[in-house]
């Protein structure tokens, strides 16, 4: 019973699964229904440039 328990899990981690690339990947498990419609107000003012001084 072990030994078939054991063939069972090696099959399940070894079987081949196709590969994907992140982004495809992270549009498959975000894209599903749903989501935030947000009704963004407008700027006013632009944003200000990042001071890089140190």
């Amino acid at each position: 019973m072990a030994a078939l328990s054991i063939d069972d899990l090696d099959d399940a981690v070894t079987e081949e699964t196709p590969q994907a690339d992140l982004f495809s990947a992270l549009t498959d498990r975000f894209s599903g229904p749903g989501g935030a419609d947000l009704d963004l107000p407008a700027r006013s003012t632009r944003p200000r440039a990042a001071d890089l001084r140190e």
